[in-house]
């Protein structure tokens, strides 16, 4: 269901709680998919909707596969709590804190993106994330048979050395076996603020974990969470069956941000 279908229901309902939070992904939800990540840029119109939410909720707070850091300096935007790889990390006044288990892991996971580039093809491009690793294959020949063909290679390589396997939109992604995602993560936001309501926007197989939490907080009336899947045309099956609501693309969250903000400041005046 489209969430401009439910403005007088389930949200209306989330704006009125006093201890709302916003939770977002950056690529594929605030930020357009672009062949090249490092060329993906946060739109000016979210990056200041954000500014302005951050100034008016309790928690404004973004969730990334990708590193605190690289969040932070892509949304720029003051206040704005930055979860990294996918909840293994938080930058925070001005520095990285990485969970002290990931070092443990550090070794395993070198290993492995030498065992990865040592097998990886024209166009494919395998990123150190320190915590994690990517595999990311958008700029290949053929993208689709290059994921069929590695698949069961990467996960190989993956399972000599320990660490755990994760597929999201033309990306291969290594993690440490630290039971940590975008769902946990989330969880630990609202139990730290404190918050009575919160909306989670994804677009991606890993935001599916949020979704299922914002279902589960909702059920057991610990919060009153709604997850937002991102509409594209190249959509997981997973995001559609998971996600509460939607949005149709990411100028489409641009307008839901715009309807939280006036939503919100008109029901406390």
């Amino acid at each position: 269901m489209i969430w401009q279908a439910v403005t007088s229901r389930l949200l209306d309902d989330l704006i009125r709680r006093p201890r709302l939070g916003l939770v977002t992904d950056v690529d594929g939800t605030i930020s357009p998919i672009v062949a090249n990540p490092q060329a993906a840029v946060v739109t000016p119109r979210s990056r200041q909707l954000l500014h302005e939410l951050q100034a008016c909720l309790p928690l404004v707070a973004v969730i990334s596969g990708r590193q605190a850091e690289d969040v932070y300096h892509r949304v720029g935007v003051p206040g704005v709590v930055y979860v990294g790889n996918h909840g293994l990390e938080r930058w925070e006044n001005g520095r990285l804190q990485l969970m002290p288990e990931v070092s443990h892991y550090r070794p395993a996971l070198a290993a492995a993106l030498a065992a990865i580039e040592s097998q990886k093809v024209q166009g494919m491009r395998v990123e150190d994330k320190g915590a994690t690793l990517s595999v990311h294959y958008r700029q290949t020949d053929k993208p689709d048979i290059v994921a069929a063909r590695y698949e069961p290679i990467i996960r190989e390589i993956v399972a000599a050395h320990g660490l755990r396997f994760f597929q999201g939109r033309m990306v291969f992604e290594v993690r440490p076996p630290i039971d940590v995602n975008k769902g946990s993560a989330l969880y630990q936001l609202v139990k730290e603020y404190q918050l009575d309501g919160v909306l989670y926007l994804g677009d991606d197989t890993t935001d599916v974990d949020a979704f299922i939490v914002a279902q589960q907080l909702r059920q057991e009336a610990a919060c009153y969470a709604l997850g937002v899947g991102v509409l594209s045309s190249g959509t997981p099956t997973a995001v559609r069956d998971n996600a509460d609501l939607f949005a149709a693309g990411v100028a489409d969250v641009e307008s839901l941000l715009a309807w939280l903000l006036s939503a919100r400041k008109a029901s406390f005046t």
